[in-house]
Formats: structure tokens, C-alpha cells, sequence
């Protein structure tokens, strides 16, 4: 009998950890259901009325398509994975349960590899499995959900990114108690996703230092995360968003507007160079690192290549260990800049009560030897005044060596300048500046309509106007913009 070392039964044993076999499909053109394969000899599938059990690995051949049913349960055995090299169809109408066959079963879930097509997944309820993309193709995810993710299938995610190139939607999406982040990828795959309008419940449940979403901008379309709520459970390590460029990639937009952010380590983190918009959030709470000095920010923004840009404005950020950090050497952080007449015009109208670290306070802190613009905040002081402004500020006043903080004038929490803002529309020079071709209606303040202009390539000039207050009204397709306009 020949003679097994130790090395290689340990080899062995990691080998079939998870004791599933592989089954793959033929390759010629057939469709696959769960009723075929529990029908199919080998393909370790077997069917109780509507729940199927599987307990090999099953890969879709390039070329086969698989479907999945319209209700029921999968159980997935432990380790077992269903790759899909051709094509695929996840959006039943009755949902569809994907959990582990025992208690004791860590099953992987689906992996995607079909760099044809991109798949819709679409009322499919992920308990201990996870979903990955291993594609250039991406995919759609929409009223799913992802609970009790084990990280058998990676450690990045419930719902893992990649490869670089790809882009994702997921939208009415819930992720919950995940023992991994909700949502991640690998630092140096490059993907665009939009994140709309899901509920993140304490995921990251191992304490791990990874955030509920972690990102790498850089794909094409950027990343944008919005309308969403980000509920943490305490944790010392666990963030809410992070975005980064470890990897020194030009470019990187990143929006992030309309969440509500609490009880984490940190609230957002921005690390490398990235263009960021951090738009009408609310940031409360989120101060659960043991050392202050490692977290406990609302918002912080890092970077040593001089290449992160940060616009801010209209959130409220309250009761975190700091409010805004600014570290390192970003290129330029703009929390409010009150001059109507340059590009860089954003109100402010940020909202900062009660950020401290052990009894001091912290609304803003510039840590880094760049000048950062903040005026038009309402800050956490009783009246809204510089010298009591300055106290909750640390920046070149506290210490020579670092930048200034520009806070005035500061903002009382009346009205804003910008009515509605849908798009990304700009007043500077006398000029409206918007993202695409629009109709301009521009009124004086009595109502009295004085100008309606074709804004070719997106700007309209303002300049025949008599010096004054106006407000511009743009229609772009089905958006409308009204911002108030200062011709001098």
C-alpha cells in the first residue's frame, strides 16, 4: 500500500472540503431547467414538489442556457456552486428561495461567467449563498435579497463585483446579516454600479475591517449609491460605504445622495483619487471604532496622490466622533463655496449638531495642508457666528502646519439658493451651464417670464439680461432644474 504523507492528505482534505462533485453540461445549444437536471443521471439533483435539492456542482456549458423556476426552493449542499458559462434566466414572477440543504452546509451559490450576455436576477431570496460575476458583462439585480451569506464563494461580498470593465444595477434590493459586506469587489477591478433604493441591516456580522459596501471607482459610469438606508449594528470595524483607488486609476466618479446612514464605524469613506459628490444624506451616529483616531467619521476623505476631489453640500452630519475629515493630500474638498459667479458655487447648506471626540467637539477636520471651502453651513454652535464657529473647526488656526478652513459666511438653516436641482446644473459668468442640450424659461422674481432660450450644448447666456435675481427654469427631457441666477 503506497504510503500517503500528511501534506497530502491535508491537500486532499482542502480538495473536497466541501464533498461536491462537478456536473457539466453538454455544450449543444439545450436549455436547462431543474426539473431536466433532477431528471439527468450524474447532475446531483433531485425534486420534491417545488423545492430542489443540489448537491454537485452544476456548470452551464457555453452554448446551453439554464432557467430558473417560477417559485419554489433550491437547497444547495454544502459548497456546491452553479456556474454559468452560457446563458441564464433569474427573474421568475413567484419568488425563488436559494438557501443551504442543512444546517451545517456552507453552499457557494452562483458564479457568472457568460461573457455574452448580461443577466437579469429579479426575485430571487439569497439565504447562506451568494451571487458573484466573474464576466465583463455584469449584471441587473433588482427586488432581491441576500441574507446569512457565509462567504463560501468569497469574502468580498453577499454580492461580489468583477471583472474589471463590468457594470451592475441593483435596485429594491435588501441585504441583511451577511457574515461578509453586503456588497464588494476585488481593488484592482475597475466596475461601474449604480445602488438604488436598498436597505443594508448590520452585514459584515464577522467584524471584519470592511464596510457594508466597499467599492473601487473607475469603471465606466462610475458609482452612485442613493435612496438607500444603511442601518449598522455598533460594530468596531464595520463601516457603512467605502470607496477607493488603490490602484492610481485616472478618473473615478462617485455619487452618493439620499441615504440615511447609521450606527457604524464610520459613515462614508473616500480613500485615493476619486471625483466625489456626497449630496443630501443624513450621516448620524456612526462613532463605533474603539480608537477614535482610526475611525468614527462621518465623512473622511483620504488621499496621498493629490488627485480626490470632494463637492458636499445639503447633508446633515450629526453625532459621529468627527464630522468631515480631511487627510493627506487631496486635491480639493468643497463643503460649500459662496461665490455664484465661479463653477466651483455650491450652497453648502450642510447641517452639523453634536460631532465630538471625548467632550471636544469636531464638525470639520483638516488634517491635511490644503485650504478647504465650508461656507454656507449651519454649524453645531448656538449662533451661527465665526468666533463660535471656530470652535468646532480644527484646521491652520489650531495648528500652523496644516490648511485653512474657509466657514464664512456660514448659513442660518433658512431657505435654500437652489430650488431644484435634478441634474447637474451650474450658474458661473453669467452663464447656465447644464449636463446636455436643454429649454431655458428664465423669470424675474415678480413671475414675469423675460427670456426663453435653446440651451445648445447645454449653456445658455445670460449676458442681455439687465443686472439682477432671476430664476432659470431648464427642461431636459423629462427633468426639470430650477436654480436661481445673479446677473451682474
Amino acid at each position: 500500500m503506497k504510503k500517503i504523507t500528511s501534506f497530502a492528505v491535508a491537500a486532499l482534505l482542502c480538495a473536497n472540503a466541501y464533498g461536491a462533485e462537478d456536473f457539466t453540461t453538454a455544450g449543444n445549444g439545450t436549455t436547462y431547467t431543474l426539473d431536466v437536471l433532477a431528471s439527468t443521471d450524474g447532475s446531483g439533483v433531485t425534486k420534491d414538489g417545488t423545492t430542489y435539492v443540489l448537491l454537485n456542482n452544476i456548470t452551464i456549458a457555453t452554448g446551453d442556457s439554464f432557467v430558473c423556476p417560477d417559485g419554489g426552493t433550491i437547497k444547495m449542499g454544502d459548497g456546491v456552486q452553479i456556474r454559468i458559462e452560457g446563458s441564464a434566466s433569474f427573474a421568475p414572477e413567484n419568488r425563488v428561495l436559494i438557501t443551504r440543504n442543512a444546517e451545517t452546509d456552507a453552499p457557494k451559490g452562483i458564479m457568472m461567467l457568460d461573457e455574452v450576455n448580461r443577466t437579469t436576477f429579479k426575485n430571487i431570496d439569497f439565504e447562506y449563498a451568494g451571487l458573484r460575476n466573474f464576466s465583463s458583462t455584469g449584471f441587473d439585480v433588482e427586488n432581491c435579497s441576500f441574507r446569512y451569506n457565509n462567504g463560501a464563494n468569497t469574502s468580498s461580498g453577499a454580492l461580489t463585483t468583477g471583472t474589471g470593465g463590468s457594470s451592475y444595477t441593483v435596485k429594491d434590493c435588501v441585504f441583511e446579516y451577511n457574515t461578509v459586506p453586503a456588497i464588494g469587489g476585488a481593488a484592482n477591478y475597475f466596475c461601474g454600479i449604480v445602488i438604488d433604493n436598498c436597505t443594508f441591516v448590520d452585514n459584515n456580522t464577522a467584524n471584519t475591517n470592511k464596510p457594508q459596501v466597499n467599492l473601487t471607482v473607475g469603471g465606466e459610469g462610475g458609482v452612485v449609491v442613493k435612496n438607500s438606508t444603511f442601518t449598522g449594528a455598533q460594530r468596531s470595524m464595520v463601516g457603512a460605504i467605502s470607496t477607493s483607488n488603490f490602484m492610481g486609476l485616472e478618473g473615478g466618479n462617485v455619487l452618493i445622495k439620499n441615504n440615511d446612514i447609521r450606527g457604524h464605524r464610520y459613515g462614508i469613506t473616500a480613500l485615493g483619487g476619486q471625483s466625489m459628490k456626497i449630496i443630501n444624506n443624513k450621516i448620524i451616529d456612526n462613532k463605533y471604532d474603539t480608537n477614535p483616531m482610526n475611525g468614527g467619521s462621518g465623512i473622511s476623505l483620504y488621499d496621498s496622490t493629490g488627485a480626490l476631489e470632494a463637492v458636499i453640500t445639503g447633508n446633515e452630519i450629526a453625532d459621529n466622533f468627527w464630522g468631515i475629515t480631511v487627510i493627506g493630500a487631496c486635491k480639493s474638498v468643497n463643503a460649500g463655496y459662496d461665490d455664484e459667479l465661479v463653477e466651483a458655487y455650491n450652497p453648502g447648506h450642510n447641517i452639523f449638531r453634536d460631532n465630538a471626540n471625548n467632550g471636544t467637539p469636531y464638525d470639520l477636520y483638516n488634517n491635511s495642508t490644503i485650504t478647504v471651502y465650508a461656507q454656507g453651513n449651519k454649524w453645531s454652535v448656538e449662533s451661527q457666528t465665526a468666533e463660535l464657529i471656530e470652535t468646532v473647526i480644527f484646521h491652520k488656526v489650531d495648528n500652523p502646519s496644516l490648511g485653512e478652513v474657509i466657514f464664512t459666511p456660514a448659513w442660518d438653516g433658512g431657505a435654500v439658493k437652489t430650488i431644484t436641482n435634478e441634474c447637474d446644473i451650474r450658474f458661473f459668468n453669467n452663464k447656465i451651464v447644464a449636463p446636455t442640450e436643454a429649454i431655458v424659461e428664465v423669470f424675474a422674481l415678480n413671475g414675469a417670464k423675460v427670456a426663453h432660450i435653446n440651451a445648445i450644448d447645454g449653456i445658455a447666456d445670460l449676458s442681455s439680461l439687465a443686472k439682477g435675481s432671476y430664476i432659470a427654469r431648464l427642461t431636459m427631457g423629462e427633468k426639470t432644474s430650477v436654480v436661481k441666477c445673479i446677473v451682474r
